[in-house]
């Protein structure tokens, strides 16, 4: 997908209109918090955390360094014996293209 003009903006929020966001950190509730809010008003839930296994498997390893990296640590490597600064800066979602 290529930039989005200025111009293409109106017709881009017309068509997300129907989609609402949940930001937050790692672990703070935001899918329980999908899940409920969906529950309760008839709507659906795109779990970014369901797709991530096929969204990593489209990458060979040399093409994305950092989250080669991540996907082979163990879990308390991954989040408990890092700093929250290693973490920002090796965390391939935060770095957009998933390489270094």
């Amino acid at each position: 997908m290529g930039e989005i003009t200025e111009s293409a903006l109106p017709a881009l929020r017309a068509q997300l209109r129907h989609v609402y966001w949940i930001g937050g950190g790692s672990g703070a509730g935001k899918s329980v918090i999908a899940r409920r809010v969906a529950s309760r008003h008839g709507l659906s839930v795109y779990a970014t955390d369901d797709a991530m296994a096929d969204h990593c498997g489209r990458f060979a390893r040399n093409d994305a360094p950092l989250l080669s990296r991540f996907t082979a640590m163990e879990m308390d490597e991954r989040w408990v014996n890092r700093s929250p600064e290693t973490m920002l800066q090796s965390f391939p979602w935060f770095q957009g293209s998933c390489s270094a």
